[in-house]
């Protein structure tokens, strides 16, 4: 892992660009770590002589989906990877980043991206968090590239504030996977340039919360793309220590973001 990094650098993208992508953060050793934790924690589900984490989550899967579901459930709570994203590099530089001393963990997560092709986002930003502004903290296990797919980005998007969110399904009549289907429009969208990010093993990419962003799809079918991420949350414009009717998270719509100022 990176014991500095040059936060004024990274510190000027995420502003011009809404986003910086820090290279090669976790090296090879920090990832076989986390890796071998999740492995650890799948063959608890169903042992096997299986060592490659792609096959074996493919293994459970289709051993019990539902316990596949607790392990993607479970694993936010999973210290050796709350270790690694609570970083003391990361943690100070997001501090400067927003001029406080304290920051709240919003949800750390893992996404799991399977053949299926199924738990893809359409557009969105990060709202329903504590804070108003938060910064996303993103990396995946592996390569991300048009094979592997990846992270969509709509660079500058951020300097136009909060847009206007749905929760419906924009091809759906029913809900889809997540009860939450929170997007924009496509014609909120035509002003903006579209960028799949192809993003090495272990760089960390860190995304400002108004940063319009979504997902691409993995095209082979031997892969798994297994992301971690997290919300780091200032102690700047979070409404539940001002309103004592406000909800701890302020909700995906019915609500200005941008008229939230303390």
């Amino acid at each position: 892992m990176l014991k500095k990094l040059d936060n004024e650098k990274i510190i000027s993208e995420i502003k011009e660009n809404g986003y910086s992508i820090l290279e090669n953060f976790f090296d090879t050793q920090d990832l076989d770590f986390i890796k071998k934790s999740f492995l650890q924690s799948l063959n608890y589900i169903h042992q096997s002589k299986e060592t490659d984490l792609k096959k074996k989550y493919y293994e459970i899967k289709k051993f019990n989906p539902k316990l596949k579901s607790h392990f993607y459930d479970l694993m936010p709570r999973n210290i050796n990877m709350l270790k690694l994203i609570h970083s003391d590099p990361i943690v100070s530089l997001i501090k400067e980043f927003f001029n406080t001393e304290v920051l709240f963990s919003g949800r750390p997560a893992i996404h799991v991206h399977d053949k299926e092709n199924d738990k893809l986002l359409d557009a969105h930003q990060e709202t329903n968090q504590i804070a108003r502004d938060i910064i996303l903290f993103w990396c995946s296990l592996w390569d991300t590239n048009e094979q592997n797919g990846g992270l969509t980005i709509y660079p500058g998007s951020h300097k136009n504030g909060y847009l206007e969110h749905s929760l419906e399904h924009p091809t759906l009549k029913e809900k889809a996977w997540t009860k939450n289907y929170t997007h924009i429009s496509e014609e909120k969208l035509k002003q903006y340039k579209k960028i799949n990010l192809n993003v090495k093993a272990g760089s960390v990419v860190l995304v400002h919360s108004a940063l319009v962003h979504s997902g691409y799809p993995l095209k082979d079918k031997e892969q798994v793309r297994i992301v971690i991420t997290e919300r780091f949350n200032p102690l700047d414009k979070i409404p539940f220590l001002k309103n004592e009717d406000a909800s701890l998270k302020i909700p995906y719509v019915g609500i200005d973001y941008n008229k939230i100022t303390e």
